[in-house]
């Protein structure tokens, strides 16, 4: 399986344009974003208090959920492939996100299991990945996660395989590079259309 990133920076950006549900449900990618894949969970955010509700995020640790305007996720699963979720937790201005970045980094990691660092490369205004076990801790599963902070969103992308079936840690750092560009484009007052294709 082979994914084409399709991206294109705009300039002149508001960086830290804080988004509204609307606009944070749009970053998400949907079935047209992530072609020949099924949507297990359609993009869908809420105010921090109902997206918890709605098993949309999860608070590892209070501080990790602190300031949380808007979160969401997305979720793509298909038969003998990786499961893949992008989650996006939405704050007030880019210097919010910046202050938070390290506890939700701190919190999502500890759900890699013998986590090893993966280098992303230059996306978003910042970023980590790690690779591992699943969850799960089942031997020959593995787990790859990525955060980016792009402006005033923080975008986690979670690859969860279990034994025998491939999850490369490029697959998720070009899940990683679209979701951004998406984040970028609607920072940008665009509309998301960056996306991944299978062939």
């Amino acid at each position: 399986m082979s994914f084409t990133v399709l991206v294109g920076c705009g300039e002149g950006a508001d960086e830290g344009s804080p988004l509204s549900a609307q606009e944070a449900t749009s970053v998400l990618p949907g079935g047209k974003a992530v072609s020949g894949w099924d949507v297990a969970a359609a993009p869908s955010a809420h105010v921090q208090k109902k997206a918890l509700e709605f098993g949309l995020t999860s608070c590892y640790t209070k501080a990790s959920c602190e300031n949380v305007r808007f979160a969401g996720r997305s979720v793509f699963m298909k038969a003998q492939k990786p499961g893949i979720t992008f989650s996006i937790l939405t704050y007030h201005d880019a210097e919010t996100a910046q202050l938070a970045y390290a506890s939700v980094w701190e919190a999502w990691n500890d759900r890699v299991p013998k986590a090893k660092r993966v280098n992303l490369g230059k996306i978003g205004d910042r970023n980590n990945a790690v690779t591992g076990l699943d969850v799960s801790g089942v031997p020959g599963s593995k787990s790859v996660l990525s955060q980016v902070r792009v402006g005033s969103v923080i975008l986690l992308t979670h690859g969860a395989a279990a034994p025998k079936v491939e999850l490369s840690d490029s697959l998720i750092g070009r899940c990683a590079t679209a979701f951004a560009e998406r984040a970028q484009q609607a920072q940008d007052g665009e509309t998301p259309s960056a996306g991944l294709e299978s062939g």
